[in-house]
């Protein structure tokens, strides 16, 4: 273990030895209450949570958000390794040689005598290996037996469409994907003007899926589109905020053209 954890660390392994050294003191018997009571479940909704916030420094291109951020990334990751040794589960080199040699096997092109030429190749190839290699063969039973039932469903649904397209269950063109999102949206106007209530339900799942299938056709990730649009509409609304507030202007229904006005304004300025 790393013994002088308290002084800055001269080289990258060092530095790893020093983060692990911290977490083993802050999980051992009177080490910190709260880092004790942590869970490789509690432990990786974080991981998720500091992942987006990494994700929010590089689309701000704040370099150092993005150095703290990937440093807490980091600290969960190294925390799930930590829990992992502790329960007697497997060492942490166990997992790091694993990847590693997952990682030599899978690019051949690279560590073998084996030839690719363009990212479409590399992919070919890293399949070639998952299923002749490693054995990891879809039952046609379970076809979608690597999609974690765990993913948040903007997610599941962007897995499932890549699967389909694995096998050629796919579009030709952009236009069929945007005329299936128009499509639809019209079946939502339909259960709309209906007032059933379970079928607009499930025509809006419809709509949010193609709108997902459009995306992916696209090579756009819709939870980062969607992330990005999220924060968009909170600095918007914010700046439509303080401008009201400056102007006495309330934020209520009966006000709402203003806050139209205002939001037009805070659209003006590139916010």
């Amino acid at each position: 273990m790393y013994e002088n954890y308290f002084d800055h660390a001269p080289d990258f392994d060092s530095s790893l030895d020093r983060l692990y050294t911290i977490i083993s003191i802050l999980r051992a018997p009177g080490g910190c209450p709260w880092d004790r009571i942590q869970t490789n479940k509690s432990t990786t909704i974080s991981l998720i949570d500091e992942s987006y916030e990494y994700l929010d420094g590089i689309l701000k291109k704040d370099i150092a958000s993005q150095r703290e951020e990937i440093g807490d990334v980091m600290i969960n990751v190294f925390m799930n390794l930590r829990i992992h040794e502790e329960s007697k589960d497997f060492m942490p080199q166990d997992a790091v040689n694993e990847v590693c040699d997952k990682l030599i096997r899978r690019h051949p092109h690279v560590f073998g005598s084996e030839k690719a030429e363009g990212a479409s190749e590399v992919l070919s190839l890293w399949n070639s290996v998952k299923e002749n290699v490693e054995g990891h063969k879809d039952r046609a039973e379970s076809f979608f037996s690597h999609i974690p039932s765990s993913l948040p469903p903007l997610e599941c649904s962007y897995e499932i469409q890549k699967k389909l397209k694995k096998v050629g269950f796919d579009w030709p063109d952009a236009a069929g994907v945007v005329a299936k999102v128009e499509e639809e949206l019209e079946e939502v106007n339909e259960a709309i003007a209906e007032g059933d209530g379970d079928h607009l339900e499930m025509e809006l799942g419809d709509l949010l899926f193609s709108v997902v299938n459009l995306c992916r056709f696209l090579k756009i990730r819709p939870n980062v589109a969607l992330h990005r649009c999220n924060e968009k509409v909170k600095a918007r609304f914010q700046r439509l905020f303080d401008l009201a507030l400056d102007r006495g202007i309330p934020i209520d229904k009966d006000h709402v053209d203003e806050m139209n006005d205002l939001w037009e304004e805070a659209k003006r300025k590139h916010i």
